[in-house]
């Protein structure tokens, strides 16, 4: 209506004048001007309380359901909204709710399978345990000849099969290492250790390994002087271990493995670089998780379990360390282990 009148006033003004005379003319024109700033103001002022009432009411919900969201992100199930709306705001909530609730019921059935899984790995594992050690000791008493002479054919089926019961042994091992992983009973003895002695121990058990292999097992001139850690010396013997036997078996004949040392402040490095068949690209997300085996690597060794790297990135962490890789397939793999 201001508006109207203000266009009315302006396109009559001439005559308006002519009728009541220029000063009243003036006059009219001007209270038409204020009446018109008057209403635009106060219509301006009832839409931004409208706008803010409306937004306030939007918008606080939508900062709770975030709100919710990244305490859920963060691994907090235990939250629940509450939203009183009937509109599409509050169907929202309820919706968020029983998502979170679902979310909340899978979790909790996973765990169970999860801990079922685990107990049965452990009570198989045990079970297992004992009737493979008393093959291995008779696999090992008939080819040491402690009941008589062994031909050289029957030595080669038996060393075989000896071969193939130390690898079920080392399976065994492996389950019940990652099933205590798991359930928080893998337990650690951290003692000062020398790191350098430590890696020149490991390096001569793991010698003969290579050279079955054809494969040179070298160390860098880095590894010298001294370098003392907080750690338990068998745990790491496997993590380590693990690295570098899979360095070993996954080099074609006359390729070589390499460990190196680097320290900075409080911190040592060992990188244990093979010349290998490398790691697929897709493979490099699940390296470290359990029972994954790349598709290259079985196609070259169809013997593993997948829980050797499992194994060691959790006890690397138990360190208080790190562990990551960096590779090139086709070129070879260099996993870096650093530790406080």
């Amino acid at each position: 209506m201001a508006i109207s009148s203000a266009f009315l006033v302006a396109s009559y003004q001439v005559r308006i004048t002519e009728a009541i005379g220029s000063r009243d003319a003036n006059e009219l024109f001007l209270n038409v001007i204020i009446q018109f700033f008057l209403i635009f103001i106060f219509v301006l002022i009832v839409a931004t309380f409208a706008a803010f009432i409306i937004s306030r009411n939007i918008s606080r919900p939508l900062r709770v359901l975030t709100e919710a969201a990244r305490i859920i992100g963060e691994g907090n199930l235990n939250i629940s909204i509450k939203i009183s709306r009937k509109d599409e705001i509050g169907t929202l909530g309820e919706f968020f709710n029983n998502m979170v609730i679902k979310i909340k019921d899978a979790q909790e059935r996973q765990k169970e399978i999860s801990r079922l899984k685990s107990e049965f790995i452990t009570v198989a594992a045990h079970q297992l345990r004992t009737p493979l050690s008393i093959v291995k000791w008779a696999y090992r008493s008939v080819l040491d000849g402690d009941f008589g002479p062994v031909s050289d054919a029957q030595k080669d089926i038996l060393g075989k099969a000896n071969i193939a019961n130390e690898s079920m042994i080392n399976l065994v091992h492996n389950l019940l290492d990652a099933a205590r992983i798991e359930e928080g009973r893998f337990g650690y003895v951290f003692v000062r250790l020398d790191f350098i002695n430590f890696l020149k121990s490991l390096l001569e058990e793991k010698k003969i390994v290579a050279e079955k292999k054809k494969v040179r097992l070298l160390s860098g001139n880095t590894i010298h002087g001294e370098v003392w850690l907080n750690a338990d010396k068998e745990r790491l013997s496997i993590a380590i271990g693990n690295i570098v036997d899979n360095a070993i078996r996954y080099t074609v004949a006359g390729g070589s493995v390499e460990l190196n040392i680097s320290q900075e402040d409080a911190w040592v490095t060992l990188s244990i670089r093979d010349t290998g068949i490398g790691i697929a690209p897709e493979d490099k997300d699940r390296l470290f998780t359990k029972f994954y085996r790349g598709s290259n690597v079985m196609h070259m060794e169809t013997e593993g379990t997948g829980l050797g790297l499992f194994i060691s990135r959790n006890i690397i962490k138990s360190h208080g360390g790190e562990i990551w890789c960096d590779s090139e397939q086709s070129k070879g793999t260099t996993f870096f282990i650093k530790l406080p």
